[in-house]
């Protein structure tokens, strides 16, 4: 009974501070596009990195394909010509907070912080403040969506995972992409690694070949494909 009325208590809550569910899960988030249109996003988490990053704008830049990076703030700073690099090739450069902290593990006030100074790294090299944040690791709770929503952020979440930062063969990196792929995939990536630059090398042409078109976050968000 107590754990009922617990849940319904937490209903009552999320209802009050959010409105209705359906509403607040179009507005403030995306993981996936429209499973109808054959689009899907290539998304590159943790960078810029100091090597690798020119491979994979090459690889991009071969298939006239525009991505989104999650940048680091302290990266994106360290990194300036690099992350000015991606920006003039026409790639998303989105929130990935400042220095990489579990943000469910802060208060409101930090987690804002970590938004706002990688926002200022990117405004300092005259790069539009983004639209998305995604939380490092994924991870999110009420105080990480209290924030967004005072910053008027949006979540860029995922659908597909490639695991790509634990050293997985491009083998198998092109075998996951290619036997998940759906219309509207969010495929997460990471940036600086050697083996998803291999991989980006036949996942795009042979999906491409598909009728698959890869668009930015923004572009799918600006579709209305949510």
């Amino acid at each position: 009974m107590l754990r009922r009325l617990m849940l319904i208590s937490l209903a009552v809550f999320i209802f009050i501070e959010w409105g209705p569910l359906t509403h607040e899960r179009h507005k403030y988030g995306i993981a996936a596009g429209d499973p109808f249109v054959r689009e899907m996003v290539l998304t590159f988490d943790d960078g810029p990195r100091e090597h690798g990053m020119q491979e994979i704008n090459a690889v991009l830049t071969s298939y006239d394909v525009k991505a989104t990076f999650f940048v680091v703030g302290k990266f994106a700073d360290r990194y300036a010509p690099v992350t000015r690099m991606l920006h003039e090739s026409g790639h998303e450069l989105a929130n990935h907070t400042f220095t990489h902290p579990k943000l469910y593990r802060l208060w409101v006030e930090k987690i804002m912080r970590e938004a706002e100074r990688c926002d200022e790294v990117l405004e300092s090299m005259d790069i539009r403040p983004t639209r998305f944040l995604r939380p490092p690791g994924g991870g999110f709770n009420m105080k990480i969506f209290n924030a967004m929503r005072r910053m008027n952020l949006r979540m860029g979440l995922w659908s597909l995972n490639t695991a790509d930062y634990t050293g997985r063969p491009a083998g198998e990196i092109i075998n996951l992409v290619l036997g998940s792929a759906r219309p509207g995939t969010v495929v997460l990536m990471h940036s600086g690694v050697p083996n998803t630059v291999e991989a980006l090398k036949v996942i795009i042409p042979m999906l491409q070949k598909s009728g698959y078109t890869f668009v930015r976050l923004e572009d799918l968000w600006n579709g209305g494909r949510t």
